[in-house]
């Protein structure tokens, strides 16, 4: 089981938790900005993975707890 959440967990976080979802994350992150939002994923949208359409409604919706890092990269790309 653990495996398999890691496995998704790095699937979704691979392709910057698939923001192709969106036109300004269509050509995905860089690693730096995979990196700086991949705890936030683990902590607070381990459940949402590996939908990234529900990656990113998940992070938007706990802003409020998010790294500084994982915000800055999120308005990076308008989000």
């Amino acid at each position: 089981m653990k495996r398999t959440i890691r496995l998704a967990i790095l699937g979704v976080t691979a392709g910057w938790v698939g923001f192709a979802t969106t036109p300004s994350f269509a050509q995905g992150g860089t690693p730096a900005e995979n990196a700086a939002c991949r705890p936030d994923v683990v902590r607070l949208c381990r459940n949402a993975a590996p939908d990234s359409g529900r990656v990113l409604a998940c992070l938007q919706a706990n802003r409020g707890r998010l790294s500084k890092t994982c915000i800055r990269v999120l308005a990076a790309h308008g989000q």
